[in-house]
């Protein structure tokens, strides 16, 4: 019995808990501090991008947390082009479809939400 639980403290150990070396831990994407992280990269992104159109996310790829001082978020993405130009105030933006027009980049974005300043940063953006 003893070697069993010697066994899984091991494997536990070796997988390390699902927590990288730096302390961050996997985050499911429907998280709510997720997901307001993730419209915050967004909303920077597409301030900073030279397109008419809006950018969205269409799948999440990995997304990791870890405290420190406020929450520190990475998070890997696929975005893609929509149909909406920056100035409409519509609020169903569907992505293009035709390939002319269609612009998909992997991104990673890294989010940090001040504990002490309320308030959320962009600490880098990083997107092929």
């Amino acid at each position: 019995m003893w070697k069993l639980a010697f066994l899984l403290l091991a494997a536990l150990f070796a997988v390390g808990f699902s927590v990288d070396t730096e302390g961050f831990v996997e985050m499911k994407a429907n998280d709510q501090g997720v997901q307001t992280a993730l419209k915050f990269a967004m909303d920077e992104y597409n301030k900073a991008s030279r397109d008419i159109y809006f950018y969205t996310v269409v799948k999440v790829i990995r997304v990791q947390r870890k405290f420190q001082d406020g929450y520190k978020y990475i998070l890997t993405v696929m975005i893609e082009r929509t149909e909406c130009i920056k100035d409409s105030m519509d609020p169903v933006c569907p992505v293009f479809t035709d390939p002319i027009w269609k612009m998909t980049y992997q991104c990673t974005f890294v989010v940090y939400n001040s504990a002490w300043f309320q308030r959320w940063m962009l600490l880098e953006k990083k997107c092929y």
